[in-house]
């Protein structure tokens, strides 16, 4: 695996890495969850798969995530978009004519689902793992826990808040941020026909306690979209060990078929 760093538009770093065999019939971009990392599980056992498919995998830190350069930046949903999109641009410049896919987890899902929505894209193929369909969900509740509360007196008293979701490192949460959040409804943004025809994979687990399955399911049915359950399987979809691997192989295969659009 080789460890890069290249700049966005507004010269901001982005931290990648990438595996990429000899030959490669595509490139497969991974967009990691909230909290997570370029480096986490998932993506380090997608870098180590896809080759054996043919394909080459790319993975990036997203702004606040990470221990490298990405780090450095705050997140805001737009930066994290213009991490992606830049990514998207270097893949094109190196491996010219190759398709692209996106593998996104979580977080990185729903921004995924954002970008394809409203902006340029080389990518016509998606692999959704554990959507954040409702992300602001997360963050932005009628009732919050004590805990949540003091998570928004920080917010008024000092512009932020660190969150401690028990999943992965603390992320940093802003005014600015938590606005973003707040106007960004996927539900509502979401347009799988911008810029052509797309087709979609979710999967989710049925007692995912992070991302309510039901929500994963309504936003499924509402833009046409198929997605499989699994039974006994929470958000990581990993309760079973052999599952992270199937997953790996479900979405390579799903990248090298002909597909039926999902909508458009």
């Amino acid at each position: 695996m080789e460890k890069y760093v290249i700049v966005k538009k507004n010269m901001i770093p982005v931290s990648c890495i990438r595996e990429i065999p000899e030959n490669p019939a595509g490139i497969v971009i991974a967009v990691h969850g909230f909290s997570s990392s370029k480096t986490g599980p998932t993506y380090r056992l997608l870098l180590e798969s896809m080759p054996a498919y043919g394909l080459g995998a790319v993975a990036f830190d997203l702004p606040g995530h990470g221990t490298e350069e990405s780090a450095a930046e705050l997140l805001r949903i737009q930066g994290a978009i213009d991490s992606l999109e830049a990514v998207e641009r270097d893949v094109s410049m190196r491996y010219p004519g190759l398709p692209v896919y996106y593998f996104a987890s979580s977080f990185g899902a729903y921004l995924t689902g954002l970008y394809i929505s409203s902006r340029e894209h080389a990518g016509r193929k998606a692999f959704f793992r554990s959507a954040a369909v409702n992300m602001p969900a997360l963050f932005i509740k009628e009732n919050p826990t004590e805990k949540e509360k003091k998570q928004l007196e920080d917010l008024e008293r000092q512009g932020w808040f660190d969150t401690d979701m028990d999943l992965h490192a603390p992320v940093r949460i802003t005014r600015d941020m938590y606005r973003d959040l707040a106007e960004t409804d996927l539900f509502e943004q979401f347009d799988p026909a911008y810029g052509g025809k797309h087709w979609i994979q979710m999967v989710h687990g049925a007692e995912d306690d992070v991302i309510d399955p039901s929500e994963a399911v309504r936003f499924a049915e509402k833009f046409s979209l198929p997605i499989r359950l699994f039974e006994q399987e929470g958000h990581a979809l990993s309760n079973d060990p052999r599952l992270p691997g199937c997953l790996m192989k479900e979405a390579a295969e799903f990248f090298g078929q002909e597909e039926t659009p999902a909508k458009g």
